[in-house]
């Protein structure tokens, strides 16, 4: 604590409580009890003002006298800042915080510094600040240079008292902390931290065996009574800004399938119009809209909190390299090259946070649940996209569509025409003419036949009730998709010789009725 000047004068003690309610009766002033004589010049003074007095009240009309006895609302503050710790920032060792819970450590001062006291400049990589005994920990170098600086220069922002009667008052009997300020010189401070003041956002502050009390602001007490694991940095160490550049997004889940989401190549077979693929568990296309929304939880993960290095950690879901969830995440750096980020994902360390890791470190992090609450819906059920005949039309140059009874054929010839750069389509229903429009809103009708469901068993055998087969003009020639026997309500869809999903009936029946109509001329799909 800093010395006073010997001619400064010392700071006025406040006025306690027991000296405000006044001394019990035969006690005197240094607390020891003992009577005191009045003299009998005390005493005359005494009846003289005494008779003054009296005059006095009866000349005037007085309040009545304000009741003393009652004990203070609000301890008295002085107004003034009070400098407790001054020292060159360079002789500052090391600040040690121990916890009111029995957690202790110690922030190293590692900066060099010059002759002037400036600091030398930092290599790249290099930290000036460290947990001591802990070289691996991510120190958060702001908040580390804060708390050492309070080693160097801190302010109360006001005196309390400079006479505690009982440092229980203010809870620094059991303080939340003990900060130990360590300098290059051998000598020591030792600080302690006690409650907060009932009309104020400061806390109650005290140099170790002083009965000096001060107030101390509050974002100095929030660093002061930190844990080790608050100061570790919680900034993730990388980000993806821009989800379009995602080409590929792996999630593997205990218990459950993984799934895999990513884009078709020049050697894609799968003809859907969308370019997106679901390539695990199997390959078919993806839901646009519910895969980028994969693509936005991914690159949208934040750290909330540091748990821990994982030797220090039980119970975690991430021990001997394991995770409850995996997250790999492809992003195209330039044209030839990729970068892949990694996440494992542990158990709940709490209601409301699960463990993560990122990447190959040890360190293990906290994440709000809903961060990553996307991840539920990474299923295929959920992802893959719940058409089986979602084919461009300019890939197709006829469609044959086939029950046990009926067939029906539409054709597309295309001419080119001089000056556009796009041919004319000319449509073909069962060998005859039809209407460009009306040809393309029942092909509307064909590709837009939704499935119902993803179907448990991927291997179903059954009659076939309906058969559609594409006619294309790239690879790989020809797309064959069957609708097969299942139970009265769902037949099975093949493709690939895999029946992925389950289709209504009446999604089929709505289908052949539309071709029906158009044969006969009564197909009218409105606007």
């Amino acid at each position: 604590m800093e010395q006073k000047d010997k001619n400064e004068a010392p700071l006025k003690k406040l006025a306690s409580a027991q000296d405000l309610r006044g001394s019990k009766s035969g006690t005197g002033p240094d607390g020891k009890g003992g009577k005191r004589k009045l003299g009998l010049g005390i005493l005359a003074a005494v009846v003289v003002l005494g008779l003054a007095v009296g005059a006095y009240f009866a000349s005037q009309s007085l309040k009545p006298a304000e009741d003393v006895s009652a004990e203070p609302t609000a301890v008295p503050y002085t107004n003034e800042t009070v400098k407790l710790v001054e020292q060159p920032r360079v002789n500052v060792a090391s600040l040690t915080v121990a916890l009111q819970d029995g957690e202790t450590y110690t922030i190293l001062n590692n900066m060099q510094y010059n002759e002037d006291g400036s600091r030398v400049a930092l290599a790249e990589g290099e930290k000036g600040y460290a947990i001591e005994g802990l070289d691996e920990f991510d120190l958060n170098q702001t908040t580390a240079e804060t708390m050492i600086g309070y080693a160097a220069n801190l302010t109360a922002s006001k005196m309390v008292t400079d006479n505690a009667e009982n440092l229980a008052d203010y809870g620094l009997d059991n303080p939340r902390s003990t900060v130990t300020m360590n300098y290059k010189d051998g000598k020591k401070t030792t600080w302690i931290i006690g409650s907060q003041a009932p009309t104020s956002s400061a806390s109650y502050f005290s140099e170790k065996g002083s009965k000096a009390v001060f107030l101390l602001y509050a974002s100095a007490v929030t660093n002061l009574t930190s844990t080790r694991n608050a100061l570790h940095t919680v900034n993730m160490p990388w980000a993806i800004e821009d989800t379009t550049t995602i080409t590929d997004l792996l999630i593997e889940a205990e218990g459950r399938e993984t799934i895999e989401l990513g884009y078709a190549d020049s050697n894609d077979s799968n003809l859907s119009i969308s370019t997106l693929r679901l390539l695990q568990p199997f390959v078919y296309g993806a839901n646009m809209d519910r895969s980028d929304e994969m693509f936005k939880g991914a690159a949208a993960l934040t750290i909330s909190g540091y748990a821990g290095e994982m030797s220090e950690l039980e119970n975690t879901g991430l021990e001997d390299g394991g995770a409850q969830v995996r997250v790999t995440t492809t992003v195209a750096v330039d044209d030839e090259n990729t970068a892949q980020y990694v996440y494992r994902m542990g158990g709940f360390a709490d209601a409301s946070h699960r463990y993560v890791q990122i990447d190959d470190t040890d360190a293990v992090y906290l994440t709000d649940t809903a961060n990553v609450a996307f991840l539920d819906n990474a299923t295929p059920g959920y992802l893959v996209d719940l058409f089986s005949n979602l084919v461009f039309v300019d890939r197709v140059d006829a469609i044959d569509i086939a029950t046990a009874d009926d067939s029906w054929n539409i054709s597309i010839e295309r001419e080119e025409i001089e000056g556009k750069t796009k041919p004319q389509d000319h449509f073909f229903f069962d060998g005859k003419p039809a209407d460009e429009s009306l040809s393309r809103k029942l092909y509307q009708v064909i590709i837009g036949t939704m499935n119902s469901k993803l179907s448990d068993d991927y291997h179903i055998d059954g009659d076939v009730y309906l058969t559609v087969k594409y006619t294309l003009n790239v690879e790989p020639g020809e797309m064959v998709v069957e609708y097969v026997e299942y139970d009265n309500e769902y037949l099975a869809v093949r493709r690939d010789d895999l029946t992925l999903f389950l289709i209504k009936r009446e999604n089929l029946d709505a289908m052949i009725t539309a071709l029906n109509q158009f044969r006969d001329g009564t197909y009218n799909p409105g606007t």
